[in-house]
């Protein structure tokens, strides 16, 4: 049985992990697309026991079930991306720098983290009801051949679908579900483009999803779900 370990560096809310960075430690381990739900706050600092079942795969802290995965399909349908210089400009505007964002040290939206500390994925409304964001994958998130490694892949898909979503102007929400597809390789230290829209919304759930280009070609895309914990 493996284990894992999150690191308190790759937190979300203060006390838990980043949701796209913890299921993207169990999706690196499955393989292919793969939609993860999150079943309780992720620990810090802990062991994580990986274990592959029928439908797929958990990790476990202490016998319960932080996080499970299962092979999924991914239908979306992204818009087209914005230049560069758009999203760049636009992350001004972010509400992820509204001081009532009750997570600003999350390790991917988080305001308060440095550069080369955290990702600093700034989502602002581009279109509408459509966010963008860009984003310079540090090198140091990259395997041996530069590639992005997944676990940070999903880190920067989970917090755009958040703010597409709603958060934090209905309320704070977090990460309920995700799922990821990576379509093509993506660069290290090379600008990539985030793209996210809302899918409609459930009483307490929040449905969005997103897109990630690199060079204007299209590299992954998410579908995720949002639970509003507080007005």
């Amino acid at each position: 049985m493996h284990t894992f370990t999150v690191p308190r560096r790759f937190c979300g809310p203060p006390e838990s992990g980043n949701g796209g960075y913890t299921c993207g430690v169990l999706a690196q381990e499955l393989g292919g697309v793969v939609e993860c739900t999150l079943r309780m706050p992720v620990p810090m600092d802990v062991p994580l026991q990986f274990e592959r079942r029928d439908h797929g795969g958990v990790l476990l802290h202490e016998g319960k079930v932080v996080v499970e995965g299962k092979a999924a399909a991914i239908d979306v349908t992204p818009p087209a991306s914005v230049g560069l210089h758009a999203a760049t400009e636009a992350m001004k505007n972010s509400p992820a720098l509204d001081p009532r964002h009750p997570f600003p040290t999350c390790f991917v939206c988080g305001p308060q983290r440095k550069v080369g500390d955290g990702l600093r994925i700034f989502p602002a409304p581009v279109d509408g009801a459509v966010y963008a964001a860009a984003w310079l994958p540090d090198r140091e998130f990259g395997d041996r051949d530069g590639g992005l490694r997944l676990e940070f892949l999903w880190s920067a898909m989970d917090c755009p679908t958040g703010f597409a979503a709603g958060f934090p102007n209905v309320g704070t929400l977090v990460t309920g579900r995700l799922a990821v597809e990576q379509i093509r390789s993506i660069r290290t230290g090379a600008h990539c483009v985030l793209m996210a829209w809302p899918l409609g919304v459930e009483g307490r759930k929040h449905f969005s999803a997103a897109c990630l280009y690199q060079d204007g070609v299209l590299c992954a895309a998410a579908r995720a779900t949002w639970i509003r914990i507080e007005n």
